[in-house]
Parts: C-alpha cells; sequence; structure tokens
C-alpha cells in the first residue's frame, strides 16, 4: 500500500473510533425550523436520564376566539423580570376558518413604546380578509431591554407553533411581521435561537425561527443609521458596545433569514431607509437569500396600514401575493 493510501485509511479509521465520521464526509442534515426539538433517552449518555418538561399553560380556546390577550409566560416564572417593570408579554390570537398560513406580529414603538392598534390588531384584520390567520404580539419594552423583548418574541412564535393543531394551522407556514423596531426583533428572532428553554416547558422546546419575514419601514441595525432610542433601550449597559451593536444587527447572522419582504416609504423622515431597508436588502441578495424590497411613493413612517395613501396602502396584498409565492 501506498503513502498515500495509508495516509487515508488512518483518517478513516481515526474518523470511526471517534465518531466523527459525518464531518469527514457529508454535512449532517440540520433539523427544519418547525421541528420539535426534544431530548431523549436515546440522545444523552446511559447515566443521563431524558429530560422532563413542564407542561404548557392551559390553552382558554374562549379567550382565543375572543381574541383577549393571554399571557405568553407562566405567571411564576418570567424570564428578566422587573420588579414593578409594568409590562406583560401576552399574545391575541385571529383565526380563519380553513386558513393554514399565519403571520406573527410584532407592532413597533422604538422599544419605549408600542403601537398596539395601528400596527397590531389593525393588521391583523387585514391579513385575515385576506386568508391569514394572524396574532398580536405585545412584547415587553422600556424598562425593560432587548434581552426581555427578544425572549418575548421567540415565545410568540414557539407558542403559536405548539399550538398549531388547536389552531388548525401549519407550524411549517409562520411569518413574522414587525413595524419599524418591531421589524427588529422580526430579524432577531429569525437570526437568534433563544439563549435558553426559560419557562422550562414543552413550548419551550419548540423552534422559534419564523419561515418568513414581513418588514414594515424596518430598523435593521443598531448601528449607523438606527433609530436613536434603540440601541439604548435593546442594549442596555452595552449600547457602545461594538460587538454588542453587530451581534444584533441584521449582517451578523444574515444567513439565518428566512424568504423576507421588506417595504419602506420614499418620505420616511424618522428611518433612514437606506441604512436600514436597502442595506439589509443588498445584504440578504448578496448572501443569496429570497428577498424583496418594495419602496412606495407616498406615505411616511409609523402608519400602519395608511389606507388614505394610494400606493403605500399596498403594501399588505403586495406581502400577501409574496407570501403566496413561497408558498404560503
Amino acid at each position: 500500500m501506498n503513502t498515500k493510501a495509508v495516509c487515508c485509511a488512518a483518517v478513516f479509521l481515526a474518523c470511526l473510533v471517534t465518531g466523527l465520521l459525518t464531518s469527514c464526509g457529508a454535512e449532517a442534515a440540520e433539523p427544519k425550523s418547525s421541528e420539535l426539538i426534544v431530548t431523549t433517552a436515546e440522545q444523552t449518555a446511559e447515566t443521563e436520564p431524558a429530560v422532563q418538561y413542564l407542561p404548557a399553560p392551559e390553552l382558554d380556546m374562549a379567550a382565543v376566539q375572543a381574541h383577549t390577550k393571554i399571557p405568553l409566560w407562566h405567571e411564576d416564572n418570567i424570564p428578566f423580570e422587573i420588579a414593578d417593570g409594568g409590562r406583560e408579554a401576552t399574545i391575541q390570537t385571529y383565526l380563519v376558518d380553513g386558513a393554514e398560513s399565519s403571520v406573527v406580529i410584532f407592532p413597533g414603538g422604538g422599544y419605549f413604546q408600542l403601537s398596539e392598534d395601528s400596527e397590531g390588531t389593525d393588521i391583523a384584520g387585514a391579513y385575515n380578509e385576506l386568508g391569514y390567520n394572524a396574532f398580536v404580539v405585545c412584547y415587553r419594552y422600556e424598562p425593560y431591554d432587548g434581552q426581555a423583548a427578544l425572549a418575548d418574541g421567540q415565545r410568540a412564535i414557539q407558542y403559536v407553533r405548539y399550538h398549531a393543531a388547536d389552531f388548525g394551522i401549519d407550524p411549517k407556514k409562520i411569518a413574522v411581521c414587525g413595524f419599524s423596531a418591531g421589524g427588529h426583533l422580526s430579524v432577531m428572532t429569525a437570526e437568534h435561537a433563544p439563549a435558553e428553554n426559560f419557562a422550562g416547558d414543552v413550548i419551550g422546546t419548540m423552534s422559534s425561527f419564523p419561515d418568513a419575514c414581513i418588514l414594515a419601514y424596518p430598523v435593521t441595525t443598531l448601528g449607523d443609521g438606527t433609530y436613536e432610542t434603540m440601541p439604548r433601550i435593546f442594549l442596555g449597559e452595552k449600547m457602545n458596545d461594538d460587538a454588542a451593536i453587530a451581534e444584533y444587527s441584521y449582517p451578523a447572522h444574515i444567513d439565518m433569514m428566512p424568504p423576507t419582504f421588506v417595504f419602506y416609504s420614499k418620505r420616511d423622515s424618522l428611518v433612514d431607509y437606506k441604512k436600514n431597508s436597502i442595506a439589509f436588502a443588498e445584504a440578504m441578495q448578496a448572501a443569496g437569500k429570497t428577498v424583496v424590497l418594495t419602496e412606495y411613493e407616498d406615505g411616511q413612517h409609523g402608519i400602519g396600514l395608511g389606507k388614505s395613501y394610494k400606493s403605500y396602502s399596498q403594501w399588505v396584498s403586495d406581502s400577501a401575493k409574496f407570501l403566496a409565492e413561497i408558498g404560503f
């Protein structure tokens, strides 16, 4: 046997011995974003028991049908809770009979407030009319920081996916729709997995990654071009930390992004769309990701549906066409 053959044989045997055969050959297939993540006895060492999870809070279908705000977390186990914080993370459900695809809505507000109506319930009604289930999320904002907001956004997606059978929806057709700061939160849910199962329950075993994104006049960076309040609130003491700013700005994990529809108004005077919407879309294209960027001639920042604007008001139907084109 020649020297080259001996070396190849040695490498092959080493891979078998160490259990790294996959890394020596083809890569192992990654789980789909909507698969249940559960650690079983077969996946643990013989000395380690299977992980036991707490049950999910009982689902109140009457509250679901009434669009009542439902708490996302267990009352006695809320991550990043602040004494007298004055904020509760909730979700409201708006179902359409026979509809499989869903849109989880994150209102905007610069992380210091929340536009629950114009960028929340109004949007849910519009998507219902187009045949999509909708879920409005009230995530925590100031005095809470980005850890709480991101945990709430991730939990909302996990919640919808866990209850897919109860809601009669497809767990692999869950999009997020975020406005302004809610657009930033949408990108963050797509680019970051939860640091841990904060509630320790079965909901927390679900994937928190959305299957598509709709970004409405979004802020996509905490660096150059961001909205003034967001780095301070989202990053807290790390607001001037370059590494933290980069980690929670769109370029950091652009390869994680699902198909995305992003739009803005040319008359937006609050958020620099060139450094947010356009820069984000260009980065998506460079990464080979699916993205549609739409510019509207009229409208402004923070107007939600913007029904009084001829061009801008088409965004909901345009985004629905995009969702249909990618299989929603």
